[in-house]
């Protein structure tokens, strides 16, 4: 059940996440890329339609991470790019070549491998105590610290590749808190969960995740921001769930097809990034001048 929860969570994600990068393009074209843009952004509707459409796909994910561990729930979430990509399709019209529907096989290949070989379980996020959660929450928020220190000092494609890994590490993080609040909830209702020290977390870090990923999506073409948007995720959260916080995998064999599957997963994410269909998609502010850029820009 938790599996199919999240899956119904990336397609919101993946819905929510075309629409806002609509409404960044509508107001890099109407505004130009400014310290006023993201403020214009946030007040089209084609914006507001894709956060309150993101609202709904977070509470699935966090029903699931109630009923499953984060490394089984976060990595299903790369799901999300297929998505963005079909959606796109769908919408806007134009042809998935052979390389699209191979990249999609990949990926769906490449999960079920990964998880079928280590079949995730068990933790617990509030037993982990702090001498887990405090060194981990500082590391952690210092490599988001960074990749965003990073990303300010790049240029355009640079700059965009670098917000992506934020925003992934945030919201990978966000998962892994609200993991323990849901453990809270369980134990001992809303109560618990006021009471429980992780929750408090979320309020400087869900901002600055949800800040981090507006700037992804203005910085530059998703090309360049997907591959850290859709890895990072999982893979942070999925280190928090098995070296932090106590979830079991299998071990011998299981490891290696567990490699293989996040190899696979890797190579589908990449390829698919990388789809003319996607760009043709995009559009994007940046880059794009003349009839040929008119040509592609596409109304969704």
């Amino acid at each position: 059940m938790a599996v199919v929860l999240v899956l119904l969570a990336t397609i919101g994600n993946a819905t929510a996440l075309v629409l806002q990068r609509k409404a960044a393009q509508d107001s890099a074209r109407a505004r130009g890329v400014s310290a006023g843009t993201l403020r214009d952004m946030v007040q089209r509707p084609a914006w507001l339609v894709g956060t309150s459409v993101f609202a709904v796909a977070l509470t699935l994910q966090v029903i699931a991470l109630s009923l499953g561990s984060i490394a089984l729930v976060q990595p299903v979430l790369v799901m999300e790019l297929p998505f963005t990509l079909l959606l796109g399709w769908f919408v806007l019209g134009g042809a998935l070549r052979r390389r699209e529907w191979i990249a999609v096989g990949i990926m769906s290949v490449g999960l079920v491998v990964l998880l079928v070989s280590l079949q995730p379980s068990g933790g617990d996020a509030l037993g982990a105590g702090w001498l887990v959660w405090v060194p981990g929450t500082i590391v952690t928020l210092g490599l988001l610290g960074l990749c965003t220190s990073v990303a300010q000092r790049s240029r355009p494609v640079g700059q965009a590749a670098w917000y992506g890994i934020a925003a992934g590490i945030g919201s990978g993080f966000v998962a892994v808190i609200v993991k323990a609040m849901t453990e809270a909830l369980a134990e001992g209702g809303l109560g618990a969960v006021l009471l429980t020290w992780q929750s408090y977390l979320l309020i400087p870090v869900a901002p600055a995740a949800f800040l981090t990923l507006q700037h992804a999506l203005r910085a530059g073409r998703l090309l360049a921001s997907q591959p850290g948007l859709i890895l990072g995720n999982p893979l942070l959260a999925s280190f928090w769930g098995v070296a932090l916080l106590g979830e079991e995998v299998n071990g011998g064999f299981a490891l290696i097809g567990g490699f293989a599957g996040a190899v696979l997963l890797t190579v589908g994410v990449f390829l698919l990034s990388r789809s003319p269909l996607l760009a043709a998609q995009e559009g994007g502010p940046r880059g794009t001048s003349g009839s040929a850029g008119k040509a592609r820009r596409r109304p969704l």
